[in-house]
């Protein structure tokens, strides 16, 4: 038997592609918080631009994928555009992220 340690292979990418994948059922945020809960509110707001975000990366990659099949159906500036807005939202999410998890990390070491 292997352990932990020993076991290789190679490293898949996870993508959300359906909203009930993080905690959401039927559009809703599955919380045990009461509605006027400030954390609640907030991790619902994230979740939201987490999935919008994830929804402009697949828009992008369904019109490349489709420019590439039939390039006479799609318009190189739509795929061109919504590139762009996937490339921007990522990397709009990748800043809020750094400072989230750097403003956690302050919270934690202040005495």
């Amino acid at each position: 038997m292997m352990n932990f340690y020993e076991v290789g292979g190679d490293d898949v990418p996870l993508s959300a592609t359906h909203k009930s994948h993080f905690g959401f059922m039927e559009g809703k945020l599955k919380t045990n918080k009461k509605n006027g809960d400030f954390v609640s509110e907030f991790a619902h707001a994230l979740k939201d631009a987490f999935y919008k975000v994830n929804d402009l990366q697949l828009e992008s990659d369904r019109l490349t994928r489709l420019l590439a099949v039939r390039p006479d159906t799609v318009d190189i500036h739509d795929v061109a555009i919504a590139a762009e807005k996937a490339r921007t939202a990522l990397l709009l999410t990748k800043s809020i992220v750094d400072r989230i998890t750097q403003g956690y990390r302050e919270l934690i070491h202040m005495k």
